[in-house]
């Protein structure tokens, strides 16, 4: 995630849910897949936003590449509906086209974060 307080607040919202998560935070966008990898991840979140490594078409092919390490690893995108609903929207589309496995808003309770992220 760009916003390292953002990150910060899902971090500590997901250890205090009752969900038997190991929570990993990449220190860069370019870090990302080799922590995926050396984790062996199931879940990867990852916040969309307009510019830089976080834009859609670079989660996108984050997303391709995490899908190529040879386990199921899910992909959730992060997405602030309230800030830039047209980006919310092709977040959406992405999920239906298949693309990602899944979408959260960032409005949501952190609760609802870690029941979607368990369902995964």
């Amino acid at each position: 995630m760009k916003n390292g307080l953002l990150a910060e607040a899902v971090t500590q919202s997901l250890s205090g849910c009752d969900m038997d998560f190991l929570i990993y935070r990449s220190p860069k966008p370019e870090e990302t897949l080799a922590l995926c990898r050396t984790c062996r991840a199931n879940v990867l979140v990852m916040e969309v936003i307009r510019q830089g490594l976080w834009k859609l078409s670079e989660r996108l092919r984050l997303c391709s590449a995490v899908r190529r390490l040879g386990w199921a690893c899910k992909v959730l995108l992060l997405v602030d509906e309230s800030t830039d609903e047209l980006l919310a929207s092709e977040v959406r589309q992405t999920v239906k086209d298949q693309l990602a496995d899944g979408f959260i808003y960032a409005s949501v309770s952190p609760a609802y974060l870690a029941g979607v992220i368990d369902t995964l």
